[in-house]
């Protein structure tokens, strides 16, 4: 119990410690001059005057789409010179310009290209944003093109870095079920998108430092509780709530593929509870911290829009909610692609059924660990409320390339253990 306690005070300690930091760093850059920031959103008028606020690279596909209201929300924060307050208040209430009558793409444009009019300067008061202070720093040298592009390459990059440290730490069998998770989230919408990528890319880096650290984070006591409590603290500080969850459940997937899947369950439950845990904690320090340092009541503020999210959810409503994310991705061409990996997956779990058979540690321990992943979206689109992944279903939907990954992985097993117990006979 000792040890449980003390690893539980020094995820708590390293998750308040990373969120004071991150926080003196989002300070910090409210210090940079933001004129050059003005000139680069400026400098992208074509790009957008050329796209709808919610823009869809493929007009007939959900998975395609921008959510250009709080894209340009950021960017608003980020070129926002007019507000009078101390920088500290300026990170603690994230305000945009606003013209009236205008839409939040052309609002920005008219503000970044020193149109005179009536900007309102409003707030942005629960969410840390701390995507912001990398968009201030980019838009000093580029522009939303230039950052796409940008987007697009490390994105790229540290994916197929991904991939071919998983061919070297010899988890072929996974590779498959790992690609389809990210398939399903969309990775050139990622690229499209600031907001999308402040949780895809803490995602692709929490995999990259489970791949390259995982046996150091091994040797320490309450290492990968740790490492949970800070991915969940870098998730809530980033985020916007588009689809904070698969910064959970896939680096989990991965995590329980470099622990070659033993003691599964545990292992779901303990990452789960830490990066829930720190999330929530990293939530809190940004009211808490707002509250002292302003004038203005960030908690009040905040619980009265958690109690707004969690409005009524009876058993219908919950169905409908999940049907209304899962209808993002029941289309033929989705369907099709899930089906095509499921017997690809099959037919190579059967070929090397034999030896993957032995190593599974425990078959009902991995079978359930597996099922409780897959679960994680219904988990998280409950949790969230009505307000949440009702409304945002076109992002919320994402969650769910968690329990594309995991069911495939849950089928490897089933055929695994049912070619064990044939042998055993």
């Amino acid at each position: 119990m000792s040890k449980e306690l003390t690893t539980v005070g020094k995820a708590l300690g390293f998750t308040v410690a990373l969120t004071l930091i991150n926080c003196i760093l989002l300070v910090s850059s409210y210090l940079l001059p933001t004129s050059a920031m003005r000139d680069h959103v400026a400098d992208s008028k074509q790009l957008i005057l050329s796209e709808e606020l919610y823009h869809r690279w493929d007009w007939g596909y959900t998975t395609t789409q921008i959510d250009g209201q709080s894209e340009y929300d950021l960017y608003g924060m980020a070129i926002n010179e007019d507000s009078q307050e101390s920088a500290i208040e300026k990170a603690m209430f994230m305000r945009y310009p606003d013209g009236d009558g205008l839409p939040r793409n052309e609002s920005i444009l008219a503000y970044a290209d020193r149109i005179d009019g009536n900007y309102d300067q409003r707030a942005y008061t629960r969410y840390w944003n701390g995507s912001v202070m990398f968009l201030k720093v980019l838009l000093l040298f580029f522009n939303i093109s230039d950052i796409r592009m940008i987007n697009f390459m490390f994105q790229l990059t540290i994916l197929l870095i991904i991939v071919c440290l998983m061919a070297k730490r010899k988890m072929e069998r996974y590779v498959v079920p790992f690609i389809a998770s990210i398939i399903f989230v969309n990775p050139f919408t990622m690229a499209l998108s600031v907001k999308f990528a402040a949780e895809y890319v803490p995602m692709l880096l929490a995999l990259l430092v489970i791949l390259v650290f995982g046996e150091r984070i091994d040797r320490f006591e309450g290492g990968w509780d740790i490492f949970f409590a800070l991915v969940g603290s870098v998730t809530a500080f980033m985020c916007m709530l588009s689809f904070p969850g698969i910064t959970l459940g896939i680096p989990l997937l991965m995590y329980v593929w470099h622990r070659k899947e033993k003691d599964v369950i545990k292992t779901v439950i303990r990452c789960c509870l830490f990066w829930g845990g720190a999330y929530g904690v990293t939530w809190l320090l940004k009211w808490v911290i707002g509250t002292i340092t302003t004038s203005y009541n960030f908690l009040e503020d905040a619980f009265g829009q958690v109690l707004l999210y969690h409005n009524e959810s009876s058993i219908s409503i919950i169905v409908d909610r999940l049907m209304r994310n899962l209808w993002c991705i029941y289309n033929p061409v989705y369907v099709s692609f899930f089906v095509a990996m499921v017997i690809w997956v099959c037919i190579m779990a059967v070929r090397s059924s034999k030896n993957q058979g032995e190593e599974l540690q425990s078959g009902k321990d991995t079978i359930a660990g597996y099922i409780l992943i897959a679960l994680i979206p219904v988990m998280i689109i409950v949790a969230m409320g009505n307000g949440y992944a009702n409304v945002h279903f076109y992002m919320a939907h994402r969650h769910f390339a968690i329990s594309v990954s995991a069911v495939l992985c849950l089928l490897q097993v089933l055929i695994f253990e049912i070619s064990r117990k044939k042998e055993k006979r």
